[in-house]
């Protein structure tokens, strides 16, 4: 990757991801989502926002 790649990495808008539900459920698919990352050169540099929020119970039941 070269130097203007990561300058334009760097300006991007961070990739945005929300991630809700179970813990367990959570945690699996964080780690998954670190494995692609850390196995794709093009996201080298690149920002990344995660919005974790953990719920125990089903969504239908916070309504």
């Amino acid at each position: 990757m070269n130097t203007l790649t990561r300058l334009i990495n760097r300006f991007r808008r961070p990739l945005r991801i929300q991630l809700v539900g179970p813990a367990d459920q959570t945690a699996a698919a964080l780690h998954g989502l670190a494995q692609m990352v850390n196995r794709r050169r093009d996201m080298n540099d690149r920002r990344i926002r995660i919005d974790v929020t953990i719920r125990e119970k089903p969504l239908e039941e916070w309504r």
